[in-house]
């Protein structure tokens, strides 16, 4: 499965997850068959680039979005193209996967971010 994590910074596993989804400009990818990571620089709309996190999401064969929070709009065009959204995502990467393995985070429709 390949997922995609928002975050702040790039140290490795050690990297911050972002409390903003739409205005992060890094994404992680992890591969948990081969547990890669894979962290590269994005340009989403907040920042004068052309495409919206989720649409740039869509273009990296992403199975799992893991974040802080995000907006009901981003949900909604994941879910529709098969990226299932997992939210309440805080600390590193290492620390958000731990979470997730242990069932902890949230359906993102559950959570939308509070500026939506």
């Amino acid at each position: 499965m390949r997922i995609c994590l928002p975050v702040i910074e790039d140290r490795s596993m050690d990297s911050q997850i972002s409390e903003h989804f739409g205005k992060t400009s890094l994404f992680a990818f992890y591969d948990d068959e081969t547990q890669k990571l894979e962290i590269i620089k994005i340009k989403g709309r907040h920042s004068g680039g052309q495409l919206t996190p989720a649409e740039i999401i869509l273009g990296a064969s992403v199975d799992l979005l893991i974040c802080a929070n995000l907006g009901p709009k981003a949900v909604q065009i994941l879910n529709t193209h098969g990226v299932d959204v997992l939210t309440g995502a805080r600390g590193t990467i290492a620390e958000a996967l731990e979470s997730f393995k242990k069932g902890e985070l949230k359906s993102g429709a559950e959570n939308p971010c509070r500026e939506h």
